[in-house]
């Protein structure tokens, strides 16, 4: 009876479970999109937009969408070319308030105005060495990166949604499906590791073969956990002062160890890529290290979920024969 009722509750929990994750997951996908079509237009009025002053008639602070609870706007209304006009504005400090005058972005084949230079960025650290959590996404435009993430989300959605159908429903071929996008999704991970790595190793050749050999200032030096849950793996970063710039680079343990501030170090700069590295720095082998667990985690789950017979199966056939 008890054993019944924790089942029963048990399963209600997860399902809950399940609920929130898809709502989190279906919101958040459908935001990111919003946000990849925002940057698509962004671009849009960078290419063809024209910067025109305008005289702001009236202004309405009431927020009309949702995202707009999250920054200081305004809904800003004024005339252009004998046509009245809204644009929402944000206010990076004051106040717009009607007689005001602003410069806005207008784009002739969609005769619409829009705030120039106001969108919502992926954070890139200013002065940071590529070398540094290297990423073949780094170079990526947020657009792309947008678009991405909710492809990423859309499909966590549909897999939660499935999982929680099957929950309730048995469907084989909900099921197979799932099992197939999920097998799919592992061996792509694994392959955009593996590519990820060697792109790594290009971009670090390049670094040390076409460069020249500077000397730079040390201003200090930083430790960083891999994990937080662990304090075995670090990798070790200088801030350094080059010409009028201040940049961060990797350095090994040895150089973290012993470099004080005012230091100087020896550095390959490469000057096309505006990247740096010392020159008895070696390759991080930790991308190696990610793509072969990757591989062997996607072998294990391409056989424990498409090869390997269950144990009931195997001992009916036995009985059977």
């Amino acid at each position: 009876m008890r054993k019944g009722i924790f089942s029963s509750v048990r399963n209600f929990l997860g399902l809950v479970t399940m609920l929130l994750v898809a709502a989190i997951a279906g919101m958040l996908a459908w935001g990111s999109w919003y946000l990849y079509q925002n940057e698509k237009q962004v671009q849009q009025f960078r290419i063809a937009g024209q910067p025109v002053s305008v005289l702001v008639t009236a202004t309405d602070r009431q927020n009309r969408a949702w995202y707009d609870q999250f920054s200081n706007n305004v809904y800003i209304t004024f005339n252009y070319n004998n046509r009245s006009y809204t644009a929402r504005y944000t206010q990076d400090s004051g106040s717009i308030n009607e007689g005001d005058r602003v410069t806005l972005l207008y784009h002739p084949a969609l005769d619409a105005f829009r705030q120039s230079n106001k969108q919502i960025h992926f954070n890139k650290p200013a002065g940071h060495s590529r070398l540094i959590s290297f990423s073949i996404t780094g170079r990526w435009s947020d657009g792309q990166k947008w678009l991405l993430l909710s492809l990423a989300l859309f499909i966590v959605f549909i897999l939660v949604v499935t999982a929680m159908i099957t929950s309730v429903i048995q469907i084989p071929l909900l099921r197979g499906t799932s099992r197939f996008i999920v097998a799919g999704l592992v061996v792509i991970g694994a392959l955009y590791f593996t590519y990820n790595g060697w792109q790594y190793y290009q971009y670090y050749k390049k670094i040390k073969n076409n460069s020249r050999e500077e000397t730079v200032t040390v201003l200090g030096t930083n430790s960083h956990a891999r994990s937080k849950r662990s304090n075995w793996f670090y990798y070790y970063d200088a801030t350094v002062q080059f010409q009028n710039e201040h940049k961060v680079i990797p350095i090994e343990e040895e150089d973290y160890q012993k470099l004080k501030p005012n230091d100087t170090l020896k550095v390959h700069y490469n000057s096309e890529e505006n990247d740096m590295m010392p020159v008895n720095y070696t390759a991080d082998h930790s991308n190696l290290v990610v793509a072969l667990f990757m591989w062997c985690f996607a072998a294990f789950f391409v056989w424990t979920g498409f090869f390997k017979r269950p144990k009931n199966e195997t001992g009916l056939r036995r009985i059977n024969r």
